[in-house]
């Protein structure tokens, strides 16, 4: 009979000072201090990309100013609609809908107005409905309205208050925000039993609860208003403004055409630097887009890539590996040989194929990358279920009664998920060097989104004159790479079963 008490060994809580399995490996990569470097600089890298809006933006973060054009063109509309009642050109049948336009012509002036001049427009567009709803009213008291709505012009020196940068975010942006800062802050209270069983379902939901709420109240706004000009009017000195600008100042696609193919700007000399010229501190590409901003945005794009389609492909060869592993016999075969079909597939080609016949977009390289990649987690998933499937352990759940899918998922799994943690790093590293390349030669990202392989292919026709388009892109994809591969190695070497022995 087998002895009930073996257990999962990865289970298992060694006494005294004894550290976990885990635990240890934790350790043995501590001490690999190159290898820590590198996992620091790929949170930095992932720290940009969650936050990338936030650090390059042409819009500020804060500005308290006046908006003098937006409140004349809202209040001019206003007083268009009061005019048409004034000259009685408005039919009965027409009412409804001239004081529905009206009501959002007030509520767009009433955001550039300070509190007091506020109350008055309010007042007297309540005025306004109540004289258009009466058919026997005075066409005079429509002027008498025109004439006070003429004072509120001097109010327009009202400072208000604007978050344009956090305004201008789109629902995915605040739920990657929400769901980063969810994980840091709430990574303490993964201690709490409760909350660590449901830990990795109840964040993402509370990020994507927050995010509905917080978009419900403040809906995306396109704002192309142009901040750089406003902040330079001598109005902004004369009206005691207030702002809060970004790291970078300048848009992933904003075009200046004055400072196209212009190097980094602490590189000109100051005797040949134009008056009131833009800084760049890594210059712009041919369209005069700030190289740094697009370099900022193009870390998103590489860690999406990376990580959704190895988190994609890594979930599937894990099943896949563990039904061929675990199962043997038939079941094994025909994984074995579908793997080794897919393996026939030379992967540029394909995802060549794919993006030239649809279109390009992020979803299509993630799923080509996926289709592609999960070969090598299943044939390394399967040789570790092959390995640990006949072990004391198993047999003792197996004869306990556990079923297929607890045996595999919570015994079998746990003890063969180190080397995997190896291919994940690698495959990072491999999906940022395919989108780089596959941007360089233009079958990437679609146009105008950012990518560092698309600030490579602006500047390769003139890689001496446009140099800054291929060092700084070049050295980010390199870096990172590197940074991947180097914790990919500190990982391998941690849980090398001979490492006490070196």
């Amino acid at each position: 009979m087998l002895n009930s008490n073996i257990s999962n060994p990865m289970q298992t809580q060694q006494s005294g000072d004894q550290a976990s399995y885990w635990e240890q490996t934790r350790r043995d990569f501590a001490r690999n201090r190159l290898a820590v470097a590198a996992l620091l600089a790929i949170l930095f890298v992932l720290l940009v990309a969650v936050l990338c809006p936030l650090l390059a933006n042409s819009r500020p973060l804060y500005i308290k100013t006046v908006f003098p054009l937006d409140l004349d063109n809202s209040l001019g509309l206003c007083e268009e609609t009061i005019m048409d009642f004034a000259e009685e050109s408005v039919p009965p049948s027409e009412v409804p809908e001239k004081l529905a336009g009206f009501d959002r012509r007030v509520a767009e002036a009433a955001v550039y107005l300070a509190e007091e001049p506020t109350e008055v427009l309010l007042d007297l567009a309540a005025r306004f409905r109540s004289m258009a709803n009466d058919p026997e009213v005075d066409p005079d008291g429509f002027w008498d309205l025109l004439d006070e709505i003429e004072g509120l012009y001097d109010a327009e020196m009202a400072l208000v208050s604007r978050f344009p940068a956090f305004r201008a975010l789109r629902f995915w942006e605040v739920y990657t925000l929400l769901l980063a800062g969810g994980l840091v802050l709430s990574w303490p209270l993964r201690r709490i039993p409760v909350v660590r069983r449901f830990y990795w379902v109840l964040v993402p939901l509370a990020a994507l609860g927050g995010t509905a709420a917080i978009k419900q109240i403040y809906p995306t706004i396109s704002d192309a208003r142009p901040y750089r000009r406003m902040i330079a009017d001598d109005l902004f000195r004369e009206t005691n403004s207030r702002v809060i600008r970004t790291i970078v100042p300048y848009g992933e696609n904003e075009n200046i055409v004055g400072d196209a193919r212009q190097a980094p700007t602490w590189l000109i000399p100051v005797e040949e630097r134009a008056e009131n010229q833009n800084w760049h501190w890594l210059g712009t590409d041919t369209n005069g887009r700030d190289v740094l901003a697009r370099m900022v945005y193009g870390a998103r794009v590489s860690m999406l890539i990376g990580i959704f389609a190895v988190s994609l492909y890594t979930f599937i060869g894990i099943v896949l590996g563990a039904m061929a592993g675990y199962f043997g016999k038939i079941t094994d075969i025909l994984l074995s040989r579908l793997m080794e079909i897919v393996i026939c597939f030379p992967a540029l080609v394909l995802i060549l194929a794919v993006q030239a016949f649809l279109q390009a977009s992020l979803l299509n390289i993630i799923l080509a990358l996926a289709f592609l990649g999960w070969t090598a987690v299943a044939r390394l998933q399967r040789a570790e279920f092959l390995r640990l499937r006949d072990l004391d352990y198993v047999h003792s759940v197996r004869a306990l009664g556990g079923g297929h899918l607890r045996i595999i998922f919570m015994h079998i799994l746990p003890n063969g998920l180190g080397p995997i943690l190896v291919v994940v790093s690698f495959g990072i590293a491999g999906s940022i060097v395919v989108e780089s390349a596959l941007s360089f030669l233009g079958f990437g990202v679609p146009q105008p989104m950012a990518s560092w392989g698309d600030l490579l292919n602006n500047g390769r026709n003139d890689i001496q004159g446009l140099w800054w388009l291929t060092i700084f892109p070049g050295l980010a994809i390199f870096f990172t790479v590197t940074s991947f591969n180097l914790v990919g190695e500190g990982i391998r070497d941690a849980l090398d079963p001979k490492r006490d022995q070196k």
